[in-house]
């Protein structure tokens, strides 16, 4: 009986481990060329990620995030 509590135990903390598909991925593009993408768990996170990246090419020049999909 023990073997089988061990594996649902396992089983349920396996189920709660974060995957890739609920990852958030950002892209952020600027009128200039620059671009940027992030990925996160978090879409506030994923989203400042992708501005950051796209800023720091053009220094930050009407960087706007055009998309971001789970």
């Amino acid at each position: 009986m023990s073997k089988i509590s061990a594996f649902i135990v396992a089983g349920l903390l396996f189920a709660f481990v974060p995957s890739e598909a609920s990852a958030w991925y950002c892209r952020a593009v600027s009128p200039s060329g620059a671009w940027g993408w992030g990925r996160s768990g978090s879409l506030e996170r994923a989203r400042q990620i992708a501005f950051g990246n796209c800023a720091a090419r053009r220094r930050g020049y009407a960087c706007r995030i055009r998309s971001c999909v789970p």
